[in-house]
């Protein structure tokens, strides 16, 4: 129908406008108007089933907003910053587990939704996921860090200082001095090249 055609040009085009704002406004400003913005999207479409509201209107809006609001933060978000704030020596293993954590919960949330929305009511279900985006926002507050502009380095010791564990910067230099050593290693081996009957 065209409300599905005009809510997916919309994500689409979010998402677009989200790429240049993470890098010009930063990664935390965005996720929480991102949250906030579905918080608030939330609340109105559960108040709408409260109310037994008939304008179906009014659930459209409350759903093309948070869509948007999710696009334009928590969507690209999720995957953009995972990739920002794991150090080399754990990146792979650290992405394989937030993709298959990711998955899981978006599993979860899809397979409970009609059991969910049965024991608590449409109204009360999206209340809960209200209630969830506000508790996302305030432990990303205290605890995500703002990955713009900062290498990986930078995180790793960040994460180091906040924690108290050292063991990932010296196994960061551990792997540094192991790269290094192979590298002198391949130059001090280089085939040497004969030039007129003599060694070069």
């Amino acid at each position: 129908s065209i409300v599905l055609i005009f809510l997916g040009i919309l994500k689409v085009s979010v998402v677009v406008l989200a790429g240049s704002l993470f890098d010009k406004k930063g990664r935390k400003p965005l996720m929480y108007m991102s949250l906030l913005g579905m918080a608030v999207a939330l609340f109105i479409l559960s108040m709408s089933f409260f109310a037994k509201a008939e304008q179906s209107s009014i659930s459209v809006i409350a759903l093309a907003m948070y869509l948007g609001f999710f696009s334009l933060g928590m969507g690209p978000g999720a995957w953009l910053i995972p990739s920002e704030v794991f150090s080399t020596t754990i990146r792979a293993k650290a992405m394989s587990v937030a993709t298959f954590m990711n998955r899981v919960m978006a599993t979860l949330l899809s397979s409970t939704l009609l059991s969910m929305s049965s024991a608590l009511s449409w109204g009360g279900y999206f209340l809960l996921l209200c209630v969830v985006c506000l508790i996302v926002a305030a432990f990303f507050y205290v605890y995500l860090p703002e990955t713009k502009g900062r290498s990986l380095e930078d995180m790793t010791i960040f994460f180091a200082e906040i924690t108290g564990d050292k063991s990932v910067l010296e196994a960061e230099k551990s792997l540094k001095s192991h790269e290094g050593a192979r590298r002198d290693g391949q130059a001090n081996t280089e085939v040497p090249i004969i030039n007129n009957g003599t060694l070069t």
